[in-house]
């Protein structure tokens, strides 16, 4: 009796033995394949006791075993047609270890449950969980479809609910609605099992939108997407209704009011705003989601692309022969696009706008403006476009006209008294004003670009008529004889040297008039004498000299080939 009793409990230890050896790789095995817990999964936290917990199992088995929680029936859950099972089961605080036992294995899935994180913090390496408040018993097959025998999880077929009837009778009743709400079908975004993503949202992202709206996906991924776009498309939409288009998040009278909760309000409310910011339009030159152009405007800013998309009219203006670099290359580099304390939306006003650029570019007018003693008033007053188009011209360095036309537009006077004459100046003839006058500032009277007293008299030395000088030879009156300095002779004696080159000599101006005469050689129809009065002249050339008559002297004549005048 007693080594039957020993040989019994032998088989029975050994029985004991395989079985544990074999129950080993089928609870592996399940793990992998054959029993799974959809939710919840292994390794998270939650902060909801009362859970549903799904699951899919390939076995053939009527029922499984839940344990490791409280759950009805002592554990015991029926499986449903294509191995689907489910149960509502209740967590203790802590670690809770959830078994699945089938015909074929078991596996598990640790939970962490707190009702209150910052007390009882969630162990290493667990992820949040999120869960509706109220779980509810889910019929699998008003969302899964029966294939074969199994369910596609792949593919889901979103059944109606009745959120928006029970508890969240405050959604779907804007203006527009998310299709999905609208419909009822809240699944589509939210996952009725929980997530590890906020909301319990089924994807995180660009992606949870681009599930259904896949027609977007090209656009958002051109060279520049808006920060928004990349994070998640609720930033600017809401994701279930809204009394604006495009369910947009919105409160006012235009878009705009969506774009200052990122952008800075007070950049768009300066003095001088442009139109499509005034109206709210952000989207008039900028896209929403993204662009192959920096900013993610609509088009290029270079060329003037973007602004002539609708400044068409101006096009003309940035056709003729010489450009303004900016107006090629970017508007915004003196205009703000959005606001501005200036007209025009310039960045800053008049003349300032233009230093920002050309102190670097042209140091040596800037030079000249910072020194000069005396400013001509269009500069100093900051007035540049005064002479020069902004944005291109026909004539260098951007002129409005000819500059001949342009400073004659102001010196009225002087142009009615150039026009009327015969003989002009080299440099007037010309037309370059700039050969004697500094057009932006100079140390020297009239804007001269060299020293020229003007003064009727004046002691003689050559640096005091330097202006002249710098085209005439001005070895003209040095010599009292010469055969070959001058024309203005009396046979060999030199009457330029008579009439300059002493202590009490005449300036040049004292007889030659610097713009125009009708009279040969420039000279002037009166000679300034005095604060007052002035003294004609009346010059007579001949082949070999000439005759003058003037208020100062009698009327004398002189001849390089036969002299007439006493030496």
């Amino acid at each position: 009796m007693k080594k039957e009793m020993f040989v019994r409990g032998a088989m029975l230890v050994f029985l004991s033995l395989l079985l544990g050896l074999f129950m080993v790789p089928l609870v592996a095995r399940a793990a992998d394949a054959n029993l799974r817990i959809v939710s919840p999964p292994d390794g998270v936290w939650v902060t909801e006791g009362d859970l549903f917990l799904a699951g899919v199992t390939s076995g053939t088995g009527k029922t499984v075993k839940i344990s490791g929680v409280d759950v009805a029936n002592r554990g015991q859950v029926a499986v449903n047609e294509g191995g689907v099972f489910g149960a509502a089961i209740k967590l203790d605080k802590g670690v809770n270890t959830i078994t699945v036992a089938g015909d074929q294995g078991a596996t598990e899935a640790k939970v962490f449950y707190t009702p209150d994180p910052a007390k009882a913090a969630p162990p290493k390496g667990f992820k949040r969980f999120f869960l509706h408040s109220k779980p509810v018993a889910l019929n699998c097959q008003e969302c899964h479809r029966l294939r074969k025998g199994k369910y596609d999880f792949k593919r889901i077929m979103p059944a109606r609910s009745n959120c928006t009837d029970s508890c969240h009778q405050d959604k779907g009743k804007s203006k527009h609605v998310h299709g999905p709400v609208g419909s009822g079908v809240c699944i589509s975004c939210h996952s009725p099992h929980g997530s590890t993503r906020s909301s319990f949202v089924e994807r995180s992202g660009q992606e949870l939108c681009t599930v259904c709206h896949q027609a977007r996906k090209e656009e958002f991924t051109q060279a520049h997407v808006h920060p928004p776009v990349e994070e998640g498309c609720t930033d600017c939409h809401d994701p279930h209704e809204s009394s604006e288009r495009y369910q947009l998040k919105y409160e006012g009278t235009s878009i705009s009011a969506l774009c200052f909760t990122c952008h800075e309000e007070e950049i768009f409310k300066r003095k001088t705003q442009h139109s499509p910011v005034a109206d709210g339009d952000c989207i008039a030159c900028h896209r929403p989601h993204s662009s192959p152009n920096d900013k993610l405007l609509i088009a290029p800013t270079a060329e003037g692309e973007l602004c002539f998309t609708c400044h068409e009219d101006r096009k003309e203006e940035f056709t003729m022969k010489e450009v303004h670099p900016p107006a090629v290359e970017d508007c915004t580099e003196c205009h703000d696009p959005h606001s501005s304390d200036s007209s025009y939306m310039l960045k800053e006003e008049g003349g300032k706008l233009c230093a920002m650029c050309h102190r670097d570019y042209n140091p040596e007018v800037y030079e000249a403006i910072d020194n000069a003693k005396v400013k001509h008033p269009p500069v100093d007053s900051g007035h540049c476009t005064d002479c020069h188009r902004p944005h291109s011209s026909n004539y260098a360095p951007l002129l409005k006209d000819s500059m001949e036309k342009l400073c004659f537009s102001c010196h009225t006077d002087l142009g009615e008294y150039v026009d009327a004459s015969k003989n002009r100046h080299g440099p007037v003839q010309t037309g370059d004003c700039t050969a004697c006058h500094g057009v932006h500032g100079s140390m020297f009277a009239k804007l001269l670009v060299r020293y020229y007293p003007l003064n009727f008299y004046s002691p003689y030395a050559p640096e005091n008529y330097d202006l002249c000088f710098g085209c005439h030879n001005k070895e003209i009156a040095k010599d009292k004889r010469t055969a070959t300095l001058t024309n203005f002779r009396d046979g060999n004696y030199s009457l330029h040297f008579f009439h300059v080159n002493n202590e009490k000599g005449r300036t040049c101006t004292a007889c030659h008039d610097p713009h125009a005469s009708n009279q040969p050689k420039h000279i002037r129809y009166e000679v300034p004498f005095g604060e007052w009065w002035s003294y004609p002249i009346n010059f007579t050339k001949t082949e070999t000299g000439g005759t003058c008559v003037v208020g100062c002297h009698a009327p004398k004549s002189y001849d390089r080939k036969k002299p007439r005048l006493s030496k």
